[in-house]
């Protein structure tokens, strides 16, 4: 259980860090500002760290009491482990993700994660609880049932965290030979396009190597400046609170894209 009670501070101040980056280094000097969504964006954080937190405990009781596949490679270093547990977690993520921009009854509740019209360090956990699970449970099961130990998935999980932090941030800084390999805001912006068509691009929560695999990459360096507005273009009106969000997916006449 200690592996667990380092998370927060290590989220406490990769926050601070970066929420300073952005004051003094935006990217869109106009996404420094709250557009009604400052209060709403940190209780979907809140509600979703515990989420998280308590899919942990669950994972740490299920591998505690139960036996399944002994064949994640254990005996390989520390710091290997929780990068291939990452890399098997993420390209799930990947698919989930991929899949809740083709499915309406998906979208309607992914939709709530695009509805934000600034890209900024709090909106990386901005998700409809029921998506948060849909989106985390395949990922975790397979962890789960090939043998991955706790300690190893819940770094995992803390990298991935601070990573979502990173890659919707609104720092301006040139990633380099980074794209190549991360899922960087940078990339990830592109993603975030109001027009539903364009934000058909990008989809890794930590490594761009599954859209590279798959034909959803996408970057364009020479207009990265002119990404244009954030959102979603079809529903300006997206319901503003909490409340109404999490009702949203359920409301008949919901975004039809």
């Amino acid at each position: 259980m200690h592996h667990i009670a380092v998370i927060a501070p290590v989220l406490l101040i990769s926050a601070i860090a970066i929420l300073t980056l952005e004051k003094f280094l935006p990217f869109e000097p106009d996404w420094l500002k709250s557009k009604g969504d400052l209060n709403v964006d940190t209780i979907h954080y809140i509600v979703n760290y515990f989420i998280k937190l308590g899919a942990q405990l669950l994972f740490a009781y299920v591998v505690s009491e139960y036996r399944f596949l002994d064949i994640f490679p254990t005996s390989i270093p520390f710091a290997f482990q929780v990068i291939l547990a990452l890399a098997i977690f993420d390209f799930f993520l990947y698919w989930v993700h991929r899949l809740s921009h083709v499915y309406l009854f998906l979208w309607q509740f992914h939709a709530i994660h695009h509805s934000s019209e600034r890209l900024y360090w709090l909106n990386g956990e901005k998700r409809h609880p029921l998506h948060q699970i849909i989106e985390g449970a395949p990922g975790i099961l397979v962890l789960l049932f090939i043998g991955t130990p706790h300690g190893v998935t819940v770094a995992a999980l803390a990298i991935l965290a601070v990573n979502m932090m990173l890659q919707h941030c609104n720092v301006d800084y040139r990633a380099g030979f980074l794209k190549k390999i991360f899922s960087v805001a940078v990339l990830h912006r592109w993603h975030h396009r109001a027009d539903y068509k364009d934000a058909q691009v990008n989809y890794g929560a930590w490594l761009i190597l599954w859209d590279m695999l798959f034909g959803t990459y996408y970057d364009n360096p020479k207009i990265y400046r002119s990404i244009g507005k954030i959102g979603i273009a079809e529903e300006p009106n997206f319901p503003k609170t909490y409340l109404e969000q999490v009702k949203y997916p359920f409301v008949k006449g919901g975004l039809q894209k």
